[in-house]
């Protein structure tokens, strides 16, 4: 139990209106009443204290917020009132005719002001192209952030500036990929940005010589092979061959200068033939995004450079 009127609350009742005894509360059911007569002044009453615990007055400042917290992939960072097209009141009724068109001219002119000028009208197409490409490839919500401070980093920067918003969200979201380890293609992106990989490719460029400067490494030929396995759907035995294959000859010079997605291709080949499992090579590389001359060609220099020894199991049934 608590008393009705708290230091850090909002309820400003603290007497009972007939006994004038000091009322109390039971915030867990929402009750206010009066310990000595019974009377119930509220039954459904809202705590409205933080739901938070703070130690100290720099933690207390931290959690203090007021709506949602703000984001990259909004060009005012989320910090707005959006006005809904349902028009419908605070009770869930539709407005009439007069202030349905009040609303509409609101959000009209809501919508012009918080792009006024052209910087902020093309940081929020930009934002918003990022953010429509990594919802349909399913990308995790921290790529998106990422790719969102990329380009406003980009933008920040004028390295943004006269080029192609579609390009430079494709790469954007690459760079923003390969930071966080997320294993997806330069191709798989342009398609989903609608921009051809080759353009990507030159932004992408762009973005490491002029904001990232630093060499980030791509995925590893392990990540490679368990996208291919997964996106065709393949025997996890071979997976596990492969992956091993992989592993075996990772230090060696065969995997310097090489595509990832090529000796991925070539050791997820390899593993299927050893596995008896009958897929083609040119299946394979259509998944892999290479060509079937790339995976013929790392598949001779696996077989030049190393000895597979295979291990036949054979199982004995005892009749009884």
């Amino acid at each position: 139990m608590y008393p009705a009127k708290r230091e850090e609350g909002r309820l400003n009742v603290s007497e009972c209106p007939h006994c004038r005894e000091k009322l109390i509360g039971d915030f867990d059911r929402g009750e206010i009443f009066c310990p000595k007569c019974g009377f119930v002044l509220h039954d459904q009453a809202v705590d409205q204290s933080a739901e938070w615990k703070s130690m100290d007055y720099e933690e207390r400042m931290k959690h203090v917020r007021v709506g949602l917290p703000s984001t990259n992939t909004l060009h005012d960072f989320g910090l707005t009132t959006d006005i809904s097209s349902d028009m419908r009141d605070s009770h869930g009724k539709y407005l009439d005719p007069y202030n349905r068109q009040t609303a509409q001219r609101m959000k009209k002119w809501q919508s012009r002001i918080r792009t006024s000028s052209s910087g902020e009208r093309s940081l929020s197409i930009a934002l918003g192209k990022i953010t429509e490409a990594a919802d349909s490839m399913g990308l995790p919500p921290s790529v998106v952030e990422e790719a969102s401070h990329i380009f406003r980093k980009s933008a920040k920067a004028a390295v943004s500036k006269s080029k192609s918003i579609s390009g430079m969200a494709a790469a954007s979201i690459y760079l923003a990929c390969r930071r966080s380890n997320v294993n997806r293609s330069l191709k798989e992106i342009s398609k989903a940005a609608g921009v051809q990989s080759r353009a990507a490719a030159k932004y992408y460029r762009l973005l490491i010589n002029q904001v990232e400067h630093n060499y980030i490494p791509p995925p590893s030929v392990q990540k490679y092979i368990s996208k291919l396995v997964n996106k065709e759907k393949i025997n996890p035995r071979v997976e596990r061959l492969a992956l091993e294959l992989a592993e075996k000859a990772n230090e060696s010079e065969i995997s310097s200068g090489k595509t990832p997605a090529g000796l991925a291709a070539a050791y997820v080949y390899i593993a299927s033939v050893l596995s008896g499992e009958h897929i083609p090579q040119r299946e394979i590389a259509e998944y892999a995004e290479v060509t079937e001359v790339t995976v013929r060609n790392r598949c001779r220099e696996i077989l030049e450079k190393f000895v597979i020894r295979q291990k036949l199991r054979v199982a004995l049934l005892a009749a009884f």
